[in-house]
């Protein structure tokens, strides 16, 4: 489709990459996507997870410089891990602006050359040969050429972003961090709970976090992390359009959520038009004009 978004995931494992042979169906790699718009030539990249090496694995015969925007929602490991394995980074002819919420009084380089520094690393920032800057993003709304992106913050134990993109005529919305707070949280979880309502109201495609069972998260609550089953039930009463649950944990194998992704299928297909969990590999096709029906392959 000419006139299409394409979203590919090139990680969904939630907290630490795990090669084991019972998470391949699903995938290991940490969180990592990449959003194609027609017309761009931009790559836009969200998070940089170990799913961003085989992104730049993938990139590396393309002779043309590569010019991208990557929009990192905060600076936990497993969403940091690929940045120093990027190999486009690594090529002077390349261009690549990062964007992170702010982290107090630590800026976007800084969290960066903390993350690559010789006690961690021994690649430092200042050996990457591409023309980079880094940038905290206030929250607000960044206009770009083909796109907008803002953000709320999300409730997790560090400053975190919910991005939203806006292109042609659709949004997105992308949150792989994300605590819904049950109904027995109290004011500030109502609170919570309606803007973010608000924020989501008629996404087109929501990519959200869905690491636990509700019987799972009892025990979890504070740790930044939703439930699958308060997730959807936030989207529904949202009107998203398309619901994409990633972040898995590393301990759910592919058994695992196989049964869960035939649960939701059974159970709430009807609430969207359409819902499933986020595999490794993926590529998602938004079409931009008539229908907005999303197909995965």
């Amino acid at each position: 489709m000419e006139n299409a978004i394409k979203i590919i995931l090139w990680g969904v494992r939630g907290s630490t990459p795990c090669a084991n042979t019972e998470n391949m169906q699903y995938g290991g790699n940490t969180t990592c996507v990449q959003v194609e718009i027609p017309s761009q030539d931009e790559l836009l990249i969200f998070d940089c997870g170990t799913g961003l090496r085989n992104l730049g694995n993938a990139l590396e015969n393309d002779t043309d410089a590569a010019k991208g925007r990557i929009f990192i929602t905060h600076p936990h490991w497993d969403h940091l891990q690929g940045f120093p394995f990027f190999k486009p980074f690594y090529d002077h002819k390349n261009w690549f602006r990062i964007y992170l919420p702010p982290q107090g009084e630590m800026g976007c380089r800084e969290i960066l050359q903390g993350h690559m520094s010789k006690t961690f690393f021994p690649v430092s920032m200042d050996m990457l040969q591409a023309d980079i800057d880094c940038e905290n993003f206030e929250n607000g709304k960044k206009v770009f050429e083909h796109y907008t992106m803002e953000y709320m913050w999300a409730n997790h134990t560090v400053p975190t972003a919910i991005f939203k993109l806006r292109t042609q005529d659709k949004s997105i919305v992308f949150a792989p961090d994300n605590e819904i707070p049950d109904e027995k949280g109290g004011r500030s979880a109502d609170e919570f709970n309606s803007k973010l309502c608000d924020f989501l109201e008629g996404v087109d495609l929501l990519v959200h976090d869905a690491q636990y069972s509700k019987k799972q998260y009892q025990s979890k609550k504070g740790w930044g992390h939703s439930a699958w089953e308060l997730t959807v039930d936030m989207a529904a009463r949202a009107g998203v359009k398309q619901l994409c649950l990633t972040h898995h944990d590393p301990d759910n194998s592919d058994g695992v959520l196989a049964r869960l992704e035939h649960t939701l299928m059974k159970e709430h297909a009807d609430k969207f038009e359409k819902i499933w969990l986020a595999k490794e590999g993926q590529e998602i096709t938004l079409p931009c004009i008539k229908s907005d029906k999303v197909s995965v392959q």
